[in-house]
């Protein structure tokens, strides 16, 4: 069989069974964030939103603000809602394929290291295949997953082909696509040291001047994400420290290299528990990871196949390590996404490795065979657990009893579906685990109110309002104290929290917009003393902060409005300032 031909036939079985695997998540339904991302999405819904979705946080148009941005999955949902609108299978069909060329640029990368189509055809069945990867393709908000790998793996790809070839195209389109990368899902950050990994794996002497630009648009990246996207995402949320996260990141180890070897009861809910040092999953994660780590350096010299597996498995861990908190979870299913890739490999090895022994051989390829139809089968009735959204909550409540998150989503579901005594039985678990959940008593109350049971809906809707004054009251006055001590930027998080709660209170408002001035951000100051005016149009105080905020972007005019309308509303300025404005005057 000619070298074509059977690129071409590996490539078509490759695409036939990530349809067959999946076929079944085409009838799924919307979950969990799928709702926010996109079902409830208005950015989405236009093309003139285009602007915010490419300055915007990742779930902006859906109410709800993160600190992820990842503007081409939003393009790919506005594409889709262009296309289909929300019928959903075309957002299941989406993931599909993206999954599908995920694998199949996998095919043409470990060829392209190692020259051997067994073993990348191997490793790409596997991973195509493996239940652990339904959370990133069967859940649509996943979808950065696939995206962002597909173009990790195309940078690659040309990358290496570049140099080969020294080809000038090649390198610009690596460039390019680790933009892209970049743009799909943060864990892009880590192709630079992919790159590096190449070239000390396999030891290629590297060139400077093409490794710069990698680390340069990273930079151009970070820098980006930190100024003028800094507004549209929140402040990072520590759920610990990190002496205390460290063993989380060990115990996550052994969950993940259990989940690759059996993966059986997939969910994704594991929960935002903190590990002991002494906890028996934290040690024996440690001691895996010593125990591959080095292997993989004994091994380096002699077999870099090993080396470069286990370096991929664990530079691809490391933006969900929680070294750096992104997540109160632990562990994630679809974390493993990128990092199985080393375990595939791994894996495809052992069962294509090229015997002398006929028996042997052939014994291998009937346990590959088995082995495939085993994954096929796993991920098959996996698909299920996505496809019903109160089946799904109630499956992953088996696994997460403790998770007041799926009880709110379960009471939600109910509610959407007019049954709402079970749905206030689920929003009185969610309770009962936190009571502190102002947005759960508000749904309580909406559910209550249903049902015609208008004493208790109005008992909830007070305790809502109980604790938000309480928790904005605390975050204004953590905001406070870190004014005091200069920390400007942890009293902009903190003001923003408070006002999150309250938005149309006046005092929150100043408070913000002057932290912004202290910080030097003075357009942000003006929108916010703008809507605060709209509040109230005589606040003094307001004024004299507009005044100050438009003296420092050079409008003179409109500082000495305000602050003459300041006095005539009776607020003390300045003299300091006063002196400052004199020259304007006319």
């Amino acid at each position: 069989m000619g070298n074509r031909t059977r690129i071409f036939l590996e490539i078509i079985l490759i695409i036939t069974l990530g349809f067959v695997v999946y076929s079944n998540s085409l009838n799924g339904r919307f979950v969990w964030d799928d709702y926010g991302l996109v079902k409830e999405n208005n950015y989405i819904k236009s093309w003139s939103n285009l602007p915010k979705v490419i300055t915007g946080s990742f779930g902006a148009g859906g109410g709800s603000g993160s600190n992820f941005y990842r503007p081409l999955q939003m393009l790919a949902h506005m594409a889709g809602y262009s296309l289909w609108g929300l019928d959903v299978r075309g957002y299941h069909l989406t993931s599909i394929l993206l999954h599908i060329l995920a694998a199949v640029a996998f095919y043409f990368f470990i060829n392209i290291l190692f020259s051997d189509r067994s073993l990348s055809f191997a490793a790409s069945l596997f991973f195509i295949a493996h239940p652990i990867n339904t959370e990133a393709v069967c859940y649509i908000s996943g979808v950065s997953d696939p995206l962002s790998l597909l173009f990790m793996l195309l940078c690659l790809i040309c990358y290496i082909k570049s140099r080969d070839l020294n080809n000038a195209a090649l390198y610009i389109l690596a460039l390019l696509s680790f933009i892209f990368a970049l743009l799909s899902k943060e864990n892009a950050v880590i192709l630079p040291l992919l790159v590096l990994l190449y070239h000390y794996a396999f030891r290629k002497s590297p060139e400077i001047k093409k490794l710069l630009p990698f680390f340069v648009i990273l930079a151009s990246y970070f820098i980006l994400r930190s100024t003028l996207l800094s507004p549209f995402v929140h402040p990072q949320i520590t759920f610990a420290g990190l002496l205390k996260r460290i063993p989380g990141f060990f115990a996550a180890i052994t969950g993940y290299v259990r989940l690759l070897l059996l993966p059986f009861s997939l969910h994704i809910e594991y929960g935002d528990r903190l590990f002991k040092v002494t906890d028996p999953r934290a040690i024996s994660g440690l001691l895996i990871s010593l125990l591959l780590i080095a292997t993989a350096f004994f091994k380096r010299k002699n077999n870099p196949f090993i080396f470069f597996s286990i370096a991929w498995f664990f530079i691809a861990l490391l933006p969900v390590s929680n070294i750096y908190s992104i997540n109160s979870s632990f562990m994630m299913e679809h974390w493993l996404y990128v990092p199985s890739l080393g375990f595939f490999l791994v894996l495809a090895r052992w069962v294509t490795y090229p015997l002398k022994n006929k028996i042997l051989a052939g014994l291998l390829k009937a346990f590959a065979a088995t082995l495939l139809v085993f994954y096929s089968y796993l991920t098959i009735k996996q698909t299920e657990y996505w496809r019903e959204p109160i089946a799904f909550c109630k499956r992953s409540l088996k696994y997460a009893p403790a998770s007041w998150r799926f009880y709110n989503e379960l009471g939600l579901e109910y509610a959407n579906a007019a049954r709402y005594e079970e749905a206030i039985a689920a929003y009185t678990k969610a309770l009962e685990i936190n009571p502190n959940l102002t947005g759960v008593y508000y749904n309580v109350a909406g559910a209550y109110q249903k049902v015609g049971r208008d004493k208790e809906a109005l008992s909830m809707y007070n305790k809502a309002k109980d604790i938000n004054s309480k928790f904005a009251r605390e975050y204004y006055e953590t905001g406070n104290a870190y004014m005091d001590s200069g920390k400007e930027k942890e009293a902009i998080a903190s003001y923003r929290k408070a006002l999150e709660i309250y938005p149309h209170n006046l005092e929150l408002c100043n408070a913000l917009a002057s932290a912004y001035i202290i910080a030097g951000n003075y357009k942000e100051a003006i929108v916010l003393l703008k809507r605060a005016l709209e509040i109230d149009n005589n606040s003094s105080l307001t004024h004299n902060n507009l005044a100050v905020a438009y003296y420092y972007t050079g409008k003179y005019d409109l500082a000495i409005q305000h602050c003459d309308k300041a006095i005539r509303l009776g607020y003390k300025v300045k003299p300091e300032f006063l002196s400052r404005l004199k020259p304007y005057h006319r």
